[in-house]
C-alpha cells in the first residue's frame, strides 16, 4: 500500500494508481514519488526521506485531504496576502475594510506557527477577552475573523453576546451650554471660526447626522427653499433626507453663501479637526463626554422625549435596524414613567 503524506488545499482521490502485477513497485513508486515531490514544491513543504512515501509497496489507493500539519509560513504568508487582495475588491466602506485588515493582521502576528481556523479563532476571541477587550471590540473582531475564514472555505460560527451599552444621556441645559460656548469661541478664535463652529454644533444637535456624513455634505445637497438636507450615500450606502429645523437655516446658509453647489459645506474640516472642535468647545464650558457622536444621541433622544414614533426616528438617524434605534427608549424612559404616572392615578382615584 502507498500512503501519501497530506497537503494542504488538495482532496484528491487516487484510484488504482498502477497496478502492481503489470508493471512492478519499482515503478509505481517511481511514479508516486515524483507526483508526491510536484505537489510538494507547489505547497513549498520540505519533502521527507523517500523511503517514508509509502506504508506498503502494494499500491493502495492515495488520498491527500485538505488539512495538513505541513503549513509553512510562506504559505500562511501567502494565503493573508491574497486575503488582502480580495478584501480590497469587497464591496465595503473603506473605513471597514481597513478595520478589517487591522483585525485579521493582528489575528496573523498572534498564531505564530499555528494554522488559521475555527479553533484558533475562537481561541484568539477568548485572548482578547482575557487582556479585557470590551464585548463591542470583541464582535467586531469576530466579524471580521468571520470575513476571513469565508474566504478561506472555513465555517467560523460562535455565539457572542452582542452587547447592549445605553448612550450617555446630556441634557438640552448642556447641550445650550456648549452653543452658547461655541458663540463665545476659543482663546485667540477669529469670528469666522466661531461661526462656523456654531453651525458644526447645530448641525449635529438639529440633523443627527454622522461625522463623516456632515464632512461629505455639499451646498447641493441643501435645499433651502424646502428646508431639507439630503444625507447621499450615508452609512450603508444608504441615502436619506432630513428636514431642517428653523434654528439652523440661517447658520447653514452663511456656511453656504459663496460657494459653488460641489463645494463643502464644511471644506477645510477633516475627522479628527471636527472631532477636536467639539470635544474642546465641551471641555471650555465644563462639560465631559462630549463629541460629534454624542450630539446624534442628543438628536435621539430629544425625538424621543418629544413623543416622536420610534419609527421615524429610525429614518431620520438612517437606522438599518429598528433595534438599534429602540435602545434610546431606555435612555429616556417616558413611556415607563408614563405607566407607573397611571397607577399613581389609579392609587388617588
Amino acid at each position: 500500500m502507498v500512503t501519501v503524506p497530506v497537503f494542504p488545499g488538495y482532496r484528491t482521490r487516487l484510484i488504482d494508481l498502477l497496478d502492481p502485477h503489470s508493471g512492478g513497485a519499482a515503478l509505481a513508486e517511481a511514479i508516486a514519488a515524483s507526483l508526491y515531490s510536484r505537489l510538494a514544491e507547489r505547497e513549498k513543504a520540505e519533502i521527507p526521506p523517500a523511503s517514508t512515501l509509502f506504508a506498503d509497496p502494494s499500491l493502495q489507493d492515495c488520498i491527500l485531504p485538505a488539512e495538513s500539519a505541513l503549513y509553512t509560513q510562506d504559505v500562511m504568508a501567502d494565503a493573508f496576502s491574497a486575503y488582502r487582495k480580495h478584501l480590497d475588491l469587497c464591496d465595503l466602506d473603506p473605513k471597514t475594510k481597513a478595520r478589517y485588515w487591522e483585525v485579521v493582521n493582528s489575528y496573523h502576528k498572534w498564531l505564530g506557527k499555528r494554522r488559521p481556523d475555527a479553533t484558533t479563532a475562537q481561541e484568539f476571541l477568548a485572548y482578547l477577552r482575557s487582556k479585557g477587550y470590551r464585548p463591542r471590540s470583541v464582535l467586531l473582531y469576530y466579524h471580521a475573523l468571520r470575513l476571513f475564514l469565508g474566504f478561506r472555505g472555513i465555517q467560523f460560527k460562535v455565539k457572542l453576546r452582542k452587547p447592549r451599552e445605553l448612550p450617555p444621556y446630556h441634557s438640552q441645559a448642556e447641550i445650550e451650554a456648549l452653543i452658547a460656548q461655541a458663540d463665545i469661541g476659543l482663546y485667540h478664535q477669529k469670528p469666522w471660526h466661531k461661526e462656523r463652529n456654531k453651525a458644526l454644533i447645530l448641525t449635529f444637535c438639529y440633523t443627527g447626522i454622522r461625522k463623516q456624513e456632515l464632512l461629505n455634505l455639499r451646498v447641493a445637497n441643501i435645499n433651502f427653499e424646502r428646508r431639507l438636507l439630503f444625507v447621499k450615500q450615508g452609512k450603508g450606502r444608504k441615502d436619506r433626507m432630513i428636514p431642517l429645523a428653523e434654528r439652523i437655516m440661517a447658520p447653514l446658509q452663511s456656511q453656504c453663501a459663496g460657494k459653488t453647489a460641489s463645494e463643502l459645506v464644511y471644506a477645510g474640516l477633516n475627522a479628527r479637526s471636527a472631532y477636536r472642535i467639539v470635544t474642546k468647545l465641551a471641555k471650555a464650558c465644563g462639560l465631559e463626554g462630549i463629541h460629534p457622536h454624542t450630539l446624534r444621541h442628543y438628536f435621539a433622544t430629544q425625538l424621543v422625549e418629544r413623543g416622536v414614533n420610534i419609527r421615524v426616528i429610525q429614518e431620520l438617524l438612517g437606522h438599518a435596524d429598528l433595534s438599534t434605534t429602540a435602545i434610546y427608549l431606555d435612555v429616556s424612559p417616558q413611556h415607563l414613567k408614563s405607566a407607573i404616572d397611571a397607577l399613581d392615578k389609579d392609587s388617588t382615584s
